[in-house]
């Protein structure tokens, strides 16, 4: 129950400032994906589980507060969350490099993902637009947001665990 309770703040927390705090920053034009990095994060350090509700619930929150379809984004994190969650089973969680590249591949995804199912099958086309003013800006950023957030999140992590141990009580 602690660790529902620590998952529900900390996706309203990244969920807030992404759309708050750096949405409303007028230094660059586009906004790191903080759910994103919050849902690869959870999937690569507790598992398949873990990272596919994060990711449904991430996804699910993001689409009912600004997707046009309800359940896209629900679908994308859930798989990225478990696909991240199968490649942290394989791969040691602490050193930032890996995370930093599946992070950026998971961007990379979630983006071909994105272009396919909103531009690409309604006939909107121009790939080469979307790579260049959406996708990579993002990527970048994204990317850099990584470098400070995972450690972070790993810390987090650790205190989650502490925080779910109860420690047995000694009467003398």
């Amino acid at each position: 129950m602690k660790r529902v309770l620590a998952y529900f703040l900390l996706i309203l927390v990244f969920f807030l400032v992404q759309n708050n705090i750096f949405a409303a920053s007028s230094l660059i034009l586009t906004v790191p994906n903080l759910l994103l990095i919050l849902v690869f994060s959870v999937g690569f350090i507790r598992g398949t589980f873990e990272g596919m509700l994060i990711g449904f619930a991430c996804g699910l929150l993001n689409d009912l507060f600004f997707g046009s379809t309800i359940g896209f984004s629900a679908f994308m994190y859930t798989i990225l969350g478990y696909g991240m969650g199968l490649i942290g089973n394989l791969y040691y969680t602490d050193f930032v490099n890996m995370p930093l590249i599946l992070c950026l591949l998971s961007m990379l995804i979630y983006h071909i993902g994105t272009y396919l199912f909103a531009f690409l099958i309604p006939g909107y086309g121009g790939f080469g637009a979307y790579l260049t003013t959406v996708a990579i800006p993002e990527l970048l950023y994204t990317g850099l947001m990584t470098l400070v957030l995972y450690p972070l999140l790993r810390k987090v992590e650790a205190l989650i665990e502490r925080w779910e141990v109860r420690k047995p009580k000694t009467y003398v």
